[in-house]
């Protein structure tokens, strides 16, 4: 998993001090902005990053290009604590990835007060959305070894 990096908070630091532990996601998130962008930009080497589509179920928060390459970022932020997205915007995402020939994700974590993220890009995300392949065989003859001999 990849290491976490620190951000300058100075430039934010008013922002930051009106977070309130009550704000919701949403307004967290959109609070946030000014962060995600300098994060994008001045650490993470993104440039043309725009929001992302104000559609239903839109698993990611930004489009952008780093290194020539299109990204779809997904941003999970909190005053302390390194968020990831839930099932259901995971397979959304994947989704979208399957659908969308050449179009890369990551994921941008960010602890705001403590001035800490990390971002994750696609075989990391991708292994954390699916997880490692595991033999279910061994499991499945155990389970019907259980149901066949009560």
């Amino acid at each position: 998993m990849a290491a976490t990096k620190s951000f300058n908070t100075g430039p934010h630091e008013r922002l930051i001090r009106r977070l309130e532990r009550t704000t919701n996601t949403q307004q967290f998130e959109a609070a946030c902005e000014p962060i995600v962008l300098d994060i994008l930009v001045n650490y993470e080497g993104f440039v043309s990053i725009e929001k992302g589509p104000a559609c239903p179920g839109a698993p990611f928060d930004y489009f952008g290009w780093r290194g020539g390459v299109p990204y779809v970022v997904e941003f999970k932020g909190s005053r302390h604590g390194l968020n990831f997205p839930g099932k259901t915007q995971q397979q959304r995402l994947l989704t979208v990835l399957d659908c969308v020939c050449g179009i890369h994700a990551a994921l941008l974590q960010v602890r705001v007060c403590d001035g800490q993220y990390r971002m994750l890009y696609d075989n990391e995300l991708t292994q954390l959305f699916t997880g490692r392949e595991a033999p279910m065989q061994p499991i499945a003859d155990w389970l019907r070894s259980r149901i066949e001999s009560p």
